[in-house]
């Protein structure tokens, strides 16, 4: 196997530069802040941008837990991996990562300043140091699925190479252990927005419960119980209510919902409707006669 490893300090645009150093060395996979990633998937591992503190950051993107190194160790031998970028902030911890997943000896190592410019890495640092913004060189659906609760932002960047423009996206985020503060978002607040949305459909009545709990991964499961009118297709307006409470979560919150189960407890039949079924009995009864 041959590994490189792409070197820089924090915030200078390394995860940004990832993939075109990866795509000019013919280099399939990357190992950046604990993932190991290829061509737009993350492979294995959990990102230490999902750590709650800068410190348990660090012990993340080192590989320090065995449990974490043995995952990745495993999809590397599982994938027959033959080139393999580790990006890391300075050579010790380059090695530190390549000895954590039995890589051992690193190749070439590339520096940052190799292929960013001074203004390039200048608008890098102001990124992270005025809005406490990261690059995951991973696309946004994809990093959705590791993350729950964070702010996170497609980007897309175009470049040429033989006469062909290539598209690649990537994630900016910012994570909660950003020192620009965590932010939190209080049951009220999801209630508010199951409430809103629920009213939004016309078949429905009245909100009857909400409740919600989270996975251990922080995606929120919710079981709302509520009354509908009759008539209605019960099922499809459900189903519809549950598409449309779980849309605006995720776009309001950045908050990854894993499952919104409607209960329909009652059924409410309005007197119009009721006049109705007995004219149409009536009427029905007239005619026999």
């Amino acid at each position: 196997m041959k590994v490189y490893a792409l070197v820089g300090k924090s915030g200078t645009g390394k995860s940004h530069h990832s993939m075109w150093v990866a795509r000019e060395n013919n280099i399939d996979y990357i190992v950046d802040d604990g993932l190991l990633v290829s061509d737009n998937r993350i492979i294995a591992g959990k990102s230490a941008k999902r750590e709650p503190t800068k410190i348990a950051s660090v012990r993340t993107a080192i590989f320090s837990d065995p449990e974490h190194s043995g995952m990745v160790r495993d999809a590397i031998r599982e994938n027959n991996i033959t080139s393999l970028l580790i990006i890391g902030t300075s050579d010790k911890m380059v090695h530190k990562i390549a000895a954590a997943l039995d890589v051992l000896p690193i190749e070439k190592t590339i520096y940052i300043e190799d292929v960013s410019t001074p203004e390039e890495m200048a608008i890098a640092r102001e990124m992270r140091e005025k809005q406490g913004k990261h690059v995951i060189p991973v696309p946004t659906f994809e990093v959705k699925k590791q993350f729950s609760g964070y702010f996170i932002d497609p980007m897309v960047q175009l470049f040429s190479r033989k006469n062909k423009t290539i598209s690649e996206e990537k994630t900016i985020m910012r994570p909660t252990y950003s020192y620009l503060g965590d932010y939190k978002i209080s049951p009220r607040a999801i209630t508010d927005i199951c409430t809103y949305e629920a009213f939004r459909f016309a078949a429905m009545y009245k909100l009857l419960r909400i409740k919600s709990s989270t996975t251990k991964s922080n995606k929120l499961i919710l079981d709302i119980d509520l009354s509908l009118r009759y008539p209605c297709r019960v099922e499809a307006e459900a189903l519809r209510i549950a598409d449309g409470v779980k849309n605006s979560i995720e776009m309001h919150t950045s908050i990854n919902v894993k499952a919104v189960n409607i209960n329909v407890k009652t059924l409410h039949v309005s007197r119009i409707y009721v006049r109705q079924l007995e004219k149409q009995k009536n009427d029905l009864l007239n005619s026999e006669f």
